[in-house]
């Protein structure tokens, strides 16, 4: 179990340090908290499992709806694979446009129509995102904030089994909070 929790953390540091490479033509690094937060959403890949016929297409795809200073580290996680499936990076301006994507990082700027946003995304298997601590119990799947310094994360259990995403154990005990555990 602890072997687990430390595994995840090793891991989050060596995909920190890979992200925050530069990508070549002396391209700055981005901000640590920005390269921090995509290690974690590549490492929760790790520890969800979509359901079978959700990952038909070639590639894994993530996505940001509305423009985060998240991108340019999400983007730096272009090529790397997920359950075999590189990962694309997208940026969309609508649910629809995200209709085909494993992961949905829904931005600050978009909360305001977040209802509309879950409406449209309806049941389909998309782990939803967000920076804001009050994410998952506005209806959210994942909450990854600043804590004291520290990233931390919520699940909103009920969310997730609704869309048919799995989510280990080993994930929920790492969590902040999870809301519909049993």
């Amino acid at each position: 179990m602890a072997t687990r929790s430390v595994l995840f953390w090793v891991t989050c540091i060596v995909t920190l340090l890979l992200v925050s490479l530069p990508s070549g033509g002396g391209a700055e690094t981005s901000s640590g908290e920005y390269s921090l937060k995509a290690a974690f959403i590549y490492n929760f890949t790790k520890y969800l499992e979509w359901p079978p016929g959700s990952l038909h297409r070639s590639e894994f795809c993530i996505a940001t709806l509305g423009r985060t200073p998240l991108d340019r580290s999400l983007s730096g996680l272009t090529g790397r694979l997920v359950q075999g499936h590189p990962i694309v990076f997208r940026q969309v301006s609508s649910p629809e446009e995200a209709a085909q994507c494993q992961i949905l990082f829904v931005s600050r700027s978009e909360l305001g129509r977040f209802d509309g946003i879950l409406s449209a995304l309806g049941d389909l298997p998309i782990l939803t995102i967000s920076d804001r601590e009050d994410f998952c119990r506005r209806g959210g799947m994942l909450a990854l904030y600043q804590e004291n310094g520290k990233i931390a994360f919520e699940v909103n259990l009920n969310e997730t089994q609704r869309c048919r995403l799995k989510v280990s154990a080993q994930l929920l005990k790492m969590a902040r909070k999870v809301y519909g555990h049993q």
